[in-house]
């Protein structure tokens, strides 16, 4: 099933394109990475697939509902997509846990079964320690934790990580994908951001954007580093 579509998208800033007529999808159980130089237009595509930002043209739809009829986005942002930015956007004066915690509260989850499901979502990237700290007493690569597991909280159908493994080392990384390659299989749809070909090797399928278009899309062999 289709979880995401974009149908050909474009956005413009004044007289600069940021995306020219793209067309995607993304179904359900599968992890595509995007790939490309910077500016291609790889984060304004997140943006747009989330509903973070309106195109200049064309469609974007996510489980069949074109988002340019959605009256309150961020209603459904919270009940269907996760995000995991790239300058991570924490709120700094709520702890670890309380930043996981506050979409599902949002959406009127009691508090304590709000904070049940950020202790577990914290525990499986490994920072439920650190739960009750703040953002400034956390290392770069715990606040990305952090923010992956607030992306991940949830019964998310979308996934959307912009250079998730940006802080952290290589074993690191590689247990945030594979997370992500997890979620998939539980039936979510991944749309991964990353100049990183060993954490592409991760996705069923990498679509490399150039100057704003799709340049090419090819499926990952199954022998990849996954």
């Amino acid at each position: 099933m289709t979880v995401m579509r974009l149908d050909e998208v474009t956005r413009a800033h004044g007289q600069v394109h940021a995306l020219r007529g793209v067309s995607l999808e993304v179904s359900s159980g599968e992890l595509v990475a995007v790939m490309g130089p910077s500016g291609s237009g790889k984060s304004t595509l997140l943006n747009l697939a989330g509903g973070l930002d309106r195109p200049t043209s064309g469609s974007v739809t996510i489980e069949g509902t074109d988002l340019a009829t959605v009256t309150d986005l961020a209603a459904l942002r919270r009940g269907s997509v996760g995000y995991v930015f790239q300058d991570l956007n924490l709120i700094p004066s709520l702890t670890a846990a309380e930043n996981v915690m506050l979409p599902r509260e949002l959406d009127g989850v009691r508090s304590r079964q709000a904070r049940e499901e950020a202790l577990a979502v914290l525990a499986s990237v490994g920072v439920d320690h650190m739960a009750d700290r703040f953002p400034e007493e956390l290392s770069g690569g715990q606040r990305q934790r952090v923010a992956i597991a607030r992306a991940l909280v949830g019964e998310r159908r979308l996934v959307l990580a912009d250079e998730p493994t940006g802080a952290l080392d290589t074993a690191s990384g590689d247990e945030i994908l594979r997370l992500l390659r997890e979620r998939c299989d539980e039936g979510a749809a991944v749309l991964l951001v990353t100049h990183e070909p060993r954490y592409a090797g991760w996705a069923d399928r990498v679509v490399f954007l150039r100057d704003g278009e799709i340049a090419d899309s090819t499926a990952v062999p199954l022998e990849s580093a996954r």
